[in-house]
C-alpha cells in the first residue's frame, strides 16, 4: 500500500493545490518532469553594513533555514535551474553566477526531516515511494546588490532573510558547509576576476571599491597598491566627477566599463589581485 504524506517545499510551480475538504480531487505533482536525484543550491551573497550576507529561506516555522534551491527539471541543465531559482527568489536575471562544487555525500540529504516537520499539515499530499534515498546537489554562488532585490520567498512564499555569514542560524542538511565552501570559492574568484561589479552602483569611488574587497576577503589592503592595480586593469573609467559630502579629500568617481572587461576576457587578460 502506498503511503501518502503532506509535502510542500520541493514541489514545482506546476503543483496543484487541493481545495479544502476536496479529498477526491487527485494531485498532479508532475514528478515525472523532475530529476529527483539532482538539485541545485544557490548561495546569494551581498554586502550590507560592512558585512558579507547570505540569503536564507524557511518554508515552515518548525523547519530550519535553508539555501534557495530546488530540483532540476528533466528538460533543463543545472545552469538553467539555478537561474530559474534565482529569478523566482529575487526577480533578477542575467547576473554573474558561478558553479563552484558538487555535493555528493550519500548522507547529505534526507526527506525524512522535512516529512516530520510538516506531518501535521493537511494541505498537500504526495506519494513518498517516488522519492530517492540520495540527492546530489550542484552549488552556485552569485553576487547581488542589496538594494536591487526584494526577496519573494519563491513560489511558496517562504520566509526569507539576509544573514551575516558569521552569525548563521541552524541550517538544514549540509547547507552550512555549502555556504562556507561558497564563501571560499568567492574569495578565490575575486583574486582573478573583478566579480564585484554586481555589487557596485553605477558610480563609485576607489575607496568604496576597496572596502568591498576588504569585506569579502576579510583583510585590509594597501590603498596605493590597490588603486594602481585597479587602474592598470583599464576596466574602470574615471569620471570628471567627485564624491561630495565626504569629510576628507573628495575622491574621483569611477564607472565599470563592461565592454572593456569583455574585450579583456576575450584577449585572455588575467585580473590577478
Amino acid at each position: 500500500m502506498k503511503i501518502f504524506i503532506i509535502f510542500e517545499s520541493i514541489l514545482t510551480p506546476n503543483t496543484q493545490l487541493m481545495k479544502p475538504g476536496d479529498l477526491k480531487n487527485p494531485f498532479n505533482f508532475n514528478l515525472d518532469d523532475l530529476d529527483l536525484n539532482i538539485s541545485v543550491d544557490c548561495v546569494l551573497f551581498t554586502v550590507r553594513e560592512g558585512k558579507l550576507m547570505v540569503l536564507l529561506t524557511r518554508f515552515s516555522p518548525d523547519f530550519g533555514y535553508a539555501l534557495p534551491g530546488g530540483f532540476v527539471r528533466k528538460k533543463e541543465d543545472t545552469d538553467s535551474a539555478a537561474n530559474r531559482i534565482l529569478m523566482e527568489r529575487t526577480g533578477l536575471n542575467h547576473i554573474y553566477m558561478k558553479q563552484f562544487k558538487i555535493f555528493s555525500d550519500p548522507e547529505r540529504f534526507s526527506f525524512q526531516p522535512m516529512i516530520e516537520s510538516i506531518r501535521n499539515q493537511e494541505t498537500l499530499q504526495v506519494d513518498v515511494t517516488r522519492f530517492p534515498d540520495r540527492v546530489i546537489s550542484v552549488g552556485y554562488f552569485a553576487l547581488v546588490r542589496y538594494e536591487s532585490i526584494h526577496p519573494t520567498g519563491g513560489e511558496y512564499s517562504e520566509d526569507s532573510r539576509w544573514t551575516d555569514i558569521q552569525q548563521l542560524p541552524d541550517l538544514i542538511f549540509d547547507h552550512a558547509s555549502i555556504i562556507a565552501e561558497a564563501a571560499e570559492a568567492l574569495r578565490r574568484e575575486l583574486y582573478f576576476k573583478p566579480v564585484l561589479y554586481n555589487l557596485l552602483p553605477e558610480k563609485f569611488t576607489m575607496p568604496e571599491l576597496q572596502n568591498l574587497y576588504e569585506i569579502i576577503l576579510g583583510r585590509s589592503m594597501d590603498r596605493g597598491s590597490f588603486q594602481r592595480k585597479m587602474i592598470r586593469w583599464d576596466i574602470f573609467e574615471r569620471l570628471e566627477e567627485k564624491r561630495t559630502g565626504v569629510a576628507h579629500k573628495q575622491p574621483f568617481l569611477y564607472r565599470f566599463n563592461k565592454e572593456k572587461y569583455e574585450q579583456a576576457v576575450e584577449q585572455g587578460i588575467r585580473f590577478v589581485l
